[in-house]
């Protein structure tokens, strides 16, 4: 039976084009979101009847041959007619089996399947690594005709949709960072170039690539158009852009009253969080986007118990994640620490009576009911520098931490003489300034010094932070109570009206054998 009409609202009310009305009145909904598609005034039919009304096969068309629409398996609707059958939808599949379908003619989408949990379109066509370089666009159309145009020069994928672009990719990070380049080729729009730059932004800046188009919007305008409805022969021109596309570079140059309004405004939105302890945070006005923070002190002083105290207040304190890398210490350990400070409790001693469940149920209120609020990143990759870098901007960009804590910086300087050690040490700390200010995450590291008070390994490490705590403890002193004090000393403050020199201290409870503002130690007591 013939349809009569096509691409009419629903009756369900949830699309306004995916139903089709046959010549008796009944109907179908192509909507993947209705609840009862079948529509029948008269007589009662099935998907069966229904199916024999379409013929489904590989159709070239806006520019796209049947040859590249058969490789990849993506099949367009026909409405079976008295004479040649009417082209009504193609169906875009996606690697979890969804599909992504569009009107013929029109661009109105509907779904059917878990669109929402998809990620890339033709993901499942290219493993990871398989080529050199991946281009990314933001339609199926366009990464068929990047395919069409280019064929094994690169893997082609696409988002969903600009708005789920940045998600898209985050969820894939591992599978598009396999490949040595990446082309992000978006629409030259604003809401397809905004886009672009939070995808540029997860990935090494050295292997990613933003392709402008300037002569049409997008790449399947370049083999055809939509206007007239006939096809362009300019896939040269294509190659020839994606062929000479420039490194992606973020935008540093603000000019002009409205920026200059901006940039105030994010100045008073850089500070991320406070200290636990009154004086550091007096003097220091809190931890900033984009600063990198030094805790300094020679071995056995109690840098990591400082670095606890810290990372327990900033989880109390805000709703930030935070990416944990305590290098000297294995995760179970960091989790326990953790546990003991978020619980005030001694849990992390060897004899505690709490069991590994009692410390999960802590961990579990840490890390909150999205599980989002802690990462730690294991030590596996500290040799290759550029891995370990990478693995810090996983940690910001996909998982969203704003504060990373490093302890300690030296260890990923392993291998060599003193000066492979020094070089790699200036090379990394460099590398992790760039980040912190590209990124606009905080950056709290550790590191030793020898008995002069200079870093050890490398002085560069001083050098490249904004802010450096000295911390000190009389370990021989015959009082105990001096013994449990941790003094603070700001060595170097580059914020704006931060004060340098003494920063007050914390004080060791025995009782909880946990670091603590000297308030709280004389309260509990």
């Amino acid at each position: 039976m013939k349809w009569s009409k096509t691409h009419q609202p629903c009756p369900c009310g949830k699309s306004s084009d995916a139903f089709s009305i046959r010549e008796d009145g009944s109907g179908y909904c192509f909507s993947g979101d209705c609840k009862n598609p079948n529509y029948n005034n008269n007589k009662k039919e099935d998907l069966e009847d229904l199916a024999e009304e379409f013929i489904p096969k590989f159709y070239e068309h806006r520019g796209i041959s049947e040859k590249t629409f058969q490789k990849y398996n993506i099949l367009t609707k026909f409405i079976k007619t008295d004479g040649d059958p009417i082209p009504h939808s193609i169906g875009f599949p996606y690697p979890n089996g969804a599909f992504k379908v569009r009107l013929i003619g029109e661009k109105k989408f509907f779904s059917h399947g878990d669109i929402a949990n998809s990620t890339l379109f033709l993901k499942n066509y290219f493993d990871q690594g398989s080529r050199r370089v991946i281009t990314i666009t933001e339609g199926e159309y366009d990464a068929l005709s990047v395919l069409e145009i280019l064929g094994n020069d690169t893997a082609a994928v696409s988002v969903r949709s600009s708005s789920s672009a940045l998600q898209d990719c985050k969820k894939e990070w591992e599978y598009i960072n396999s490949f040595d380049k990446i082309v992000v080729n978006f629409d030259n729009d604003e809401a397809g170039q905004s886009a672009a730059k939070k995808v540029l932004s997860l990935f090494d800046f050295k292997k990613t690539f933003n392709l402008v188009l300037a002569k049409y919007k997008d790449a399947n305008s370049y083999i055809w158009d939509t206007k007239l409805n006939q096809e362009r022969f300019e896939h040269k021109e294509y190659y020839n852009a994606w062929k000479g596309v420039k490194r992606h570079t973020p935008d540093n140059i603000v000019s002009g009253n409205a920026s200059f309004r901006e940039a105030l405004k994010q100045k008073r939105e850089s500070t991320l969080g406070s200290y636990p302890f009154s004086e550091l945070q007096s003097k220091l006005y809190g931890l900033h986007a984009g600063e990198v923070i030094l805790i300094k002190a020679q071995e056995g002083i109690g840098k990591t118990e400082v670095f606890r105290a810290f990372e327990d207040h900033l989880l109390k304190t805000t709703k930030h994640p935070l990416g944990i890398i305590h290098l000297e210490e294995d995760n179970g350990t960091t989790l326990r620490g953790m546990a003991a400070y978020y619980s005030n409790s001694p849990v992390h001693l060897p004899d505690s009576a709490a069991s590994d469940e009692d410390v999960f149920k802590i961990i579990e209120q840490i890390n909150g009911p999205n599980e989002d609020r802690i990462f730690l990143r294991s030590a596996f990759d500290i040799e290759d520098e550029d891995a370990f870098i990478n693995g810090v901007r996983f940690l910001v960009s996909v998982c969203g931490c704003r504060f990373i804590f490093l302890d300690h910086i030296s260890w990923l300087a392993t291998g060599g003489d003193d000066i492979d050690e020094r070089k790699k040490l200036d090379r990394v700390a460099t590398k992790l300034k760039l980040l912190a200010k590209e990124l606009e995450f905080a950056l709290v590291m550790i590191s030793h010094v020898n008995d002069d008070g200079k870093t050890r390994g490398s002085r560069y490490i001083s050098k490249v932070a904004n802010t450096a705590i000295n911390i000190n403890r009389d370990k021989t002193h015959p009082d105990e109570s001096e013994r449990n004090k941790t003094f603070f000393e700001i060595e170097k403050a580059r914020l704006m009206g931060a004060k340098s020199g003494p920063a007050g201290y914390a004080l060791y409870d025995p009782e909880t054998s946990l670091l603590k503002p000297p308030i709280e130690v004389i309260s509990d007591g």
